[in-house]
């Protein structure tokens, strides 16, 4: 029997060639695998999607912009950009459940900081501080040149009562750049009536005399105070300071100058301006417009509320802050047309005659004004109508009814602050000097911060022969406004007493 032999050793190739096959089989697989793989994971995605609302009065390009953003976050379910972008939608139209959902699973699939900030956000309508923090901290530590974050992060760690890790984030806030602006062509500018800085500066007062240190407050807001003058939170909250610190007049300097300037403005957050911009929602709108100073942005506010009558033509909310807001504005025949109209739309309404007989006087068309005024009164006898009435009528040479208007407007508001001026004024014309310095004695006393008030009351006082006094009154009236000339150069006047009026001599200049 023959015996077997040995078996050869494989050829280099032939080794080279069946690891190669080899390879090919695996990367074939791999594919394979890859490729069965990537349904499934977009499968539980998209499962993980937020469902789509049922809605119901919601205007229609509402209901397409998150419908459209859903079929893209659907088509893509494992993109974070599409998913952010839902996650905005809904954000931008005040669903924030389903604005969470689609945040947070933008941040798992990788997503850009800004998503987990927008969901801090979200988390702040709740009033959720504790996720907030938690969200923040994620957010700082990826981007942790965005000034925003950490003075969020401070407020939050403040709710959470972590006194020293919201000085650490405030400070951290206050020592960085003012972020970019979010672009958005056509949109007036909203302007800021402060920097990031300041808002963490205040934070840090805050903390301050949450801690009894008054003084440290009052160092911190001072510095805040020079650089942003326009600040109105910091000025009211240097007058608490000054008065732990038993600074009587500083405080009461202060609160006068603090009643001067704007209240609570919100920051001004680049992240809500890109929110404003994608929103498809009135109310969102709306709220965004009463978060604007009418008298810093009111551009900015105009342009918002317009943007929701776009929306939604008839709604009546938008109509009355649109009407009312050009009506602050002096601009009487804009506002007029949107009263008559929503006049049409809300018959019942009392106050809307009341609108209308204020722009009608605005315009000068007296006679109107106050047949409608009349009208007005018959449904709405407050102060405000009774002024009104008392000015057309003041404004129409019956300076004896514009005084019994006046007096009424004052028995339903005793601190009506334009009745208590025009019934001084009424008073000085007609030579009835004493009675005009009581009511603007009652001015100064109900509106410490109106120069005109303490202006005005200088000049009866000075007319009638209290030349010390008037000089303080002149005083007080530049020292909240220093560009008052009026006071100024009755100021001067002082040195120079003059002779007191009787009641047929001339009454002084008021304003």
């Amino acid at each position: 029997m023959a015996k077997r032999g040995r078996s050869e050793p494989a050829s280099p190739k032939h080794t080279q060639r069946a690891k190669a096959g080899a390879a090919l089989v695996l990367l074939l697989v791999a594919g394979v695998l890859v490729v069965a793989y990537r349904p499934i994971r977009e499968s539980r995605y998209r499962s993980r999607l937020p469902t789509v609302p049922a809605f119901s009065h919601e205007p229609a390009a509402l209901r397409d912009y998150v419908e459209n953003a859903d079929r893209v976050a659907r088509a893509s379910p494992t993109s974070a950009n599409s998913v952010a972008a839902l996650g905005v939608a809904y954000h931008a139209n005040l669903f924030y459940d389903q604005a969470d959902r689609a945040y947070a699973l933008a941040t798992e699939l990788g997503g850009d900081w800004r998503w987990a900030y927008f969901r801090a956000l979200v988390h702040e309508v709740r009033g959720d501080a504790a996720a907030v923090a938690t969200a923040l901290q994620d957010v700082v530590a990826r981007a942790p040149e965005f000034s925003p974050a950490w003075w969020r992060l401070g407020e939050a760690e403040f709710k959470l009562g972590r006194r020293d890790a919201a000085i650490a984030a405030f400070e951290r806030a206050r020592s960085l750049p003012e972020p970019p602006a979010e672009p958005w062509p056509g949109a007036p500018a909203r302007k800021a009536a402060a920097p990031v800085a300041a808002y963490a500066a205040l934070g840090l007062a805050r903390a301050a005399l949450a801690a009894g240190n008054a003084e440290q407050a009052r160092q911190v807001l001072e510095r805040v105070m020079a650089t942003s003058p326009a600040f109105g939170p910091g000025m009211r909250l240097l007058a608490t300071a000054y008065t732990s610190l038993g600074r009587a007049g500083d405080a009461e300097r202060a609160v006068r100058r603090a009643d001067r300037l704007p209240g609570y403005d919100p920051y001004v957050d680049p992240s809500f301006v890109m929110l404003a911009r994608e929103s498809r929602n009135p109310t969102f709108l709306l709220q965004q417009a009463a978060a604007a100073d009418a008298g810093t942005n009111g551009a900015w506010r105009e342009f918002m509320i317009r943007r929701a009558l776009e929306l939604a033509p008839e709604n009546a909310d938008a109509l009355q802050e649109l009407a009312t807001l050009l009506r602050v504005l002096r601009r009487f025949d804009e506002a007029l047309v949107l009263f008559r109209r929503l006049e049409q739309r809300v018959p019942d309404d009392p106050r809307i005659p009341a609108d209308i007989g204020r722009c009608l006087s605005g315009l000068r068309r007296y006679d109107e004004a106050e047949q409608v005024l009349r009208r007005a009164l018959a449904n709405l006898d407050d102060a405000n109508t009774r002024y009104d009435l008392g000015l057309v009528l003041d404004r129409t040479g019956r300076p004896a009814e514009a005084i019994s208007e006046y007096k009424l407007a004052l028995a339903r508001n005793p601190t009506h602050r334009d009745a208590l001026n025009n019934l001084g004024v009424t008073f000085a014309r007609a030579g009835r000097l004493a009675e005009a310095a009581a009511q603007f004695e009652r001015l100064v006393a109900a509106d410490p911060a109106n120069p005109d008030a303490h202006t005005n009351l200088g000049a009866i006082l000075l007319s009638t022969g209290h030349p010390d006094r008037a000089a303080q009154e002149f005083g007080a009236a530049l020292e909240i406004d220093p560009g008052n000339t009026v006071a100024r150069d009755a100021l001067a006047k002082t040195n120079f007493p003059k002779k007191p009026a009787d009641s047929a001599g001339q009454p002084p200049s008021l304003r």
